[in-house]
């Protein structure tokens, strides 16, 4: 099964953050500008003098340096976001130990084994990806062929939950929709590591069923997260 949180999102591109950066250094000198401007328009003239000049151009200036410094600042929060959504910073230090605990609870409770794999970028099939990574893994050598795999392509804001044969074979049709339900739901609050934790807690209480943990169950399987 397959799922989105959202779709035709990129990765973080430096140049956006870059260019956010130079968009506040316009901004903050155009705001400057209209400073001086303004203070030149409402400051008292000279003894004697005449001299005046009008205000509208300093408040022009403040407006214009204002909605610059407002786009610089919506592009640098964007790659900032953005940055977020790539394998290596997907998860917070403390995010992933509590996705790896999630996994090891997982597999006390079923001779399952499951993985989590994290790539950039899936293509136009995020199945047949989700598919060349489990066999990579190897994912498909397990004795009973019940490994589960959680495939996220972070920069597409897309997911996968994969199912091995022995899996498919005992479980019934729609037995992962709950599963991506909540993953899905999870990701598009921005809450990645809960996603993940309360996806797996929930495929093992469903697998339990049909997998259940036996005193020689050997674990087959690294309980790392994966990444390309």
């Amino acid at each position: 099964m397959q799922g989105s949180a959202r779709r035709g999102a990129g990765t973080a591109v430096p140049g956006a953050a870059r260019a956010g950066t130079v968009l506040l250094a316009a901004g903050a000198a155009g705001v400057v500008a209209a400073g001086l401007l303004l203070f030149r328009a409402y400051r008292e003239p000279p003894p004697g003098s005449w001299e005046a000049f009008p205000a509208w151009p300093g408040w022009l200036a403040l407006a214009a340096g204002t909605a610059v410094i407002a786009a610089g600042l919506v592009l640098r929060l964007r790659a900032r976001a953005a940055a977020r959504l790539l394998p290596a910073t997907f998860l917070r230090p403390e995010e992933e130990e509590r996705v790896l605990e999630e996994i090891r609870r997982f597999e006390a409770r079923t001779s399952g084994e499951i993985r989590v794999h994290l790539a950039e970028r899936a293509g136009d099939d995020i199945l047949a990806a989700a598919r060349e990574a489990f066999e990579r893994l190897g994912m498909a050598a397990t004795a009973e062929r019940n490994g589960v795999l959680f495939y996220v392509a972070t920069a597409e804001r897309r997911f996968a939950v994969l199912g091995d044969r022995g899996i498919d074979e005992k479980v019934p049709d729609g037995f992962w929709d709950d599963v991506v339900a909540r993953v899905r739901e999870r990701f598009a609050e921005g809450r990645f590591a809960d996603g993940l934790a309360e996806g797996i807690a929930m495929a093992g209480e469903q697998l339990a069923a049909f997998f259940p943990h036996r005193p020689d169950d050997v674990n087959e399987l690294p309980d790392d997260i994966s990444r390309d």
